[in-house]
């Protein structure tokens, strides 16, 4: 769990660092300039994975190819491993319609500038680094009514950017949203690691990634059409109450699963032993 939060704040700096590059380079370049540094990007990394990356021995591929479905039949008998995998894929896939939605909004509003839509991105960005940190913090919480409770939490600041809140109330929720990204992330994998058996543990977590990577970008194809006929303000607004609803009804199912259930052998050994006292008292003179 510690390696988790570590990761996922290198990854919230860079969010924290490229949006006002970004800006700048629109500034002096165009978006054209923009495109081409993060493609020139994507080309280092590429370089540097060919040359730096020691040349080991290649992983198997039928074993991995093998290894998802063995691990979506590991999750279909473990409740608990579906509800969380059900979870993170709506949470994902809700908050996908937001990279559509939020550039519109910004660009449909008052104030509309690159810039505007930098700062959001990048309060979301410090949020997420901040969250990194916290994330440490949680591990001696409940996990499952912390994670639904983050789930929750996050549908529910993303609400004023749908509802024509004050441009500072919006990116200041907005950033309180990155805030909780990083901690879903870590709690719901380490959750997902107590919950599976240990022999099995990797089969389902490469089923589990498969179905997180794909969650955001359909919801990012969704979000097109979603646009389309609700506008992005409309989006933004069922993008965040999904989410909180999605969390709401995630705690309502871990709260009855959690509920002692009567146990039927126990009634039956209680009616016998009943039964048994009134033999024993009619049998007396």
């Amino acid at each position: 769990m510690r390696a988790t939060p570590l990761l996922s704040g290198l990854g919230a700096i860079a969010t924290v660092v490229g949006p006002p590059l970004a800006t700048l380079l629109m500034v002096f370049g165009g978006p054209a300039t923009v495109l081409a540094v993060d493609a020139a990007t994507f080309l280092v990394l590429a370089v540097t994975f060919l040359v730096a990356v020691p040349r080991g021995a290649a992983p198997e591929r039928a074993a991995d190819a093998a290894s998802r479905p063995g691990g979506f039949a590991v999750i279909r008998r473990i409740p608990a491993l579906s509800g969380l995998l059900a979870l993170s894929f709506a949470f994902f896939f809700l908050f996908g319609p937001v990279y559509v939605a939020l550039p519109l909004h910004v660009s449909n509003g008052p104030g509309a500038s690159a810039a505007l839509l930098a700062a959001y991105y990048t309060a979301f960005g410090i949020g997420a680094v901040a969250g990194s940190v916290l994330t440490g913090f949680l591990g001696r919480w409940r996990l499952w009514p912390t994670t639904t409770g983050i789930v929750t939490g996050f549908g529910v600041l993303m609400l004023p950017l749908g509802l024509g809140a004050p441009t500072a109330v919006s990116v200041v929720c907005f950033g309180a949203a990155g805030l909780l990204w990083p901690p879903y992330s870590s709690l719901s994998t380490t959750l997902f690691q107590r919950s599976a058996p240990g022999a099995l543990l990797p089969q389902a977590l490469a089923a589990s990634s498969a179905v997180r990577v794909l969650s955001v970008p359909l919801g990012t194809a969704l979000g097109g059409p979603l646009v389309a006929g609700l506008g992005a303000a409309g989006t933004l607004r069922l993008s965040g109450a999904g989410i909180a609803l999605v969390g709401l009804a995630a705690a309502a199912a871990s709260l009855r699963a959690a509920r002692p259930r009567p146990d039927p052998t126990a009634d039956t050994d209680t009616a016998q032993r009943e039964a048994d006292k009134g033999s024993e008292a009619g049998a007396r003179p």
